[in-house]
């Protein structure tokens, strides 16, 4: 019969055997900082009248890479490597549910305009009035352009007088310009002129404006 003390000796290098496979260091703080970057970048593609799709492919790809991870180095993670102050699973779960539900109810885009909404007004009203916008600026919380200059000449940003109001196409870093708003304070209808194939009416004189280019 073997002494206890050499079955104890038996288990510990068994332990330490089985542990010294999993060597990775479990999702730490750092982790969490990359769920809460990737949120908002999310709720930045979101913030827009017509959510880009670029948006959702983004979304897909960075929380099945980031959960992949998580699962991975969890699991392989050894007690001695600080298990205990790893951050909790059910942090990132709750990161990844709250991302989820706020997109699905368009709160960035609401959230972004209406905080925008004075700014905007008063550029779409200049705009009508003077015909014409030259340059770039941040409009509220949204960066516009008018006509400006480029390699291939003067283009339009999108920032243009319409029939009845104004057109304000959104410029977002580093997507094509596809989303904005349509000004029309007489309550008409969008005009042929503008570079919407798709609209719906947001609100008073706001109209919500997806361009061809716009998937």
């Amino acid at each position: 019969m073997r002494h206890p003390s050499v079955v104890a000796t038996d288990l510990e290098k068994t332990s330490a055997t089985a542990a010294g496979g999993r060597k990775a260091k479990p999702p730490g703080w750092l982790f969490l900082l990359s769920t809460v970057f990737v949120t908002l970048i999310c709720f930045y593609l979101d913030s827009v009248p017509y959510p880009y799709f670029e948006g959702g492919v983004f979304g897909i790809l960075a929380w099945s890479a980031l959960g992949l991870i998580f699962a991975i180095r969890l699991f392989n993670a050894s007690p001695s490597e600080g298990l205990a102050e790893a951050i909790p699973p059910l942090l990132v779960l709750v990161i990844f549910m709250g991302c989820l539900l706020v997109t699905s109810t368009d709160a960035p885009f609401r959230v972004r305009f209406k905080l925008s909404e004075q700014s905007l007004e008063k550029y779409a009203m200049d705009l009508a009035r003077s015909g014409a916008k030259t340059g770039c600026q941040r409009v509220g919380l949204y960066y516009v352009c008018g006509t400006y200059s480029s390699r291939y000449g003067l283009v339009s940003g999108g920032a243009e007088a319409i029939p009845g109001g104004a057109q304000v196409m959104v410029t977002d870093w580093p997507l094509m310009v596809s989303r904005g708003f349509l000004w029309l304070p007489d309550k008409r209808q969008p005009p042929d002129e503008v570079w919407c194939e798709e609209y719906k009416h947001l609100s008073g004189p706001w109209w919500a404006c997806r361009s061809w280019d716009g998937v």
